[in-house]
């Protein structure tokens, strides 16, 4: 993302400050990145398609800092411009990536494994021609990366030539966590197997695998619960498609704590089937 050459002025929007995690203050600073504008300006490889719903431009890159010790630290940069997103209390709109800021924030307050998020900072730029993309807001998202974890999709690929214990971890894992947000009253919102990053038990064999959730922007408390659980659940059925239904029954009775042929997991399915024939 280049910086615009337009003369406008920045200011952070009341009520706000740039956060930075004291973890990374020193390696920043070292590399330069000191400030709003310095990260905004920061050169990092594009790691996906430009986002370029809701009105502005979202993009991620890849920001790979070598520290003191000659290790080299990843975090994915994440930068915006009147991507905005609009409720009762921000009618006029915010950054979605403040949403997810707010989101990450809370679910390490509740407990649930999720990205640690180490920069935030947001801006309300004004200049004289309010048309120019160089007006309204830039916002600043920095994550680290989740190192040696893998997305279920990739398991998903593979699951066919995967042994029976390691597909019965996977979906002991993925079934646990989402059973967590679901417990705290949290709806994820944009379920995808590529949200859920799981371990590599043969990298750790002492470690049980266990799951971390991205991708928070549209996260919420319940406002209907059962309708939300079932539109989180049903995101991952539409995409599993290799898994059989004793790999769902597996799922299911994890995710209620039951039996695979408890009553519960066999309602949970029928909803999901008449969900699934209903698009």
């Amino acid at each position: 993302m280049t910086s615009n050459t337009l003369s406008f002025q920045s200011r952070l929007p009341r009520g706000h400050a740039d956060y930075c995690d004291p973890s990374i203050e020193a390696l920043f600073k070292r590399h330069g990145l000191s400030d709003f504008e310095t990260l905004w300006n920061a050169s990092a490889r594009d790691v996906d398609v430009p986002n370029h719903e809701r009105g502005g431009v979202s993009t991620v890159s890849l920001l790979e800092l070598e520290g003191e010790d000659g290790n080299t630290r990843r975090f994915f940069l994440k930068r915006q411009t009147n991507h905005l997103a609009r409720s009762l209390q921000r009618p006029l709109g915010e950054p979605t990536f403040s949403r997810e800021w707010r989101a990450i924030r809370h679910y390490h307050a509740l407990g649930i494994p999720t990205v640690k998020a180490v920069w935030y900072g947001e801006r309300k730029n004004t200049i004289s021609h309010q048309s120019s993309p160089a007006s309204g807001w830039r916002a600043i998202l920095v994550t680290a990366a989740l190192e040696n974890r893998t997305d279920l999709d990739h398991w998903h690929t593979r699951w066919e030539t995967l042994d029976d214990n390691l597909r019965s971890q996977i979906i002991m894992a993925s079934a646990q966590l989402t059973r967590r947000i679901h417990a705290n009253g949290m709806m994820h919102g944009c379920l995808f197997p590529k949200h859920l990053f799981l371990n590599d038990p043969s990298n750790a064999p002492s470690n049980p695998m266990n799951a971390v959730i991205i991708d928070l922007e549209k996260t919420r408390r319940f406002i209907l619960e059962r309708h939300e659980r079932l539109r989180d659940l049903s995101v991952l059925w539409r995409r599993l498609t290799q898994w059989r239904e004793s790999d769902w029954r597996a799922f299911l009775a994890a995710y209620c704590d039951c039996s695979p042929s408890d009553a519960q997991v066999d309602r949970w399915l029928e909803r999901l089937d008449k969900r699934a024939s209903r698009r």
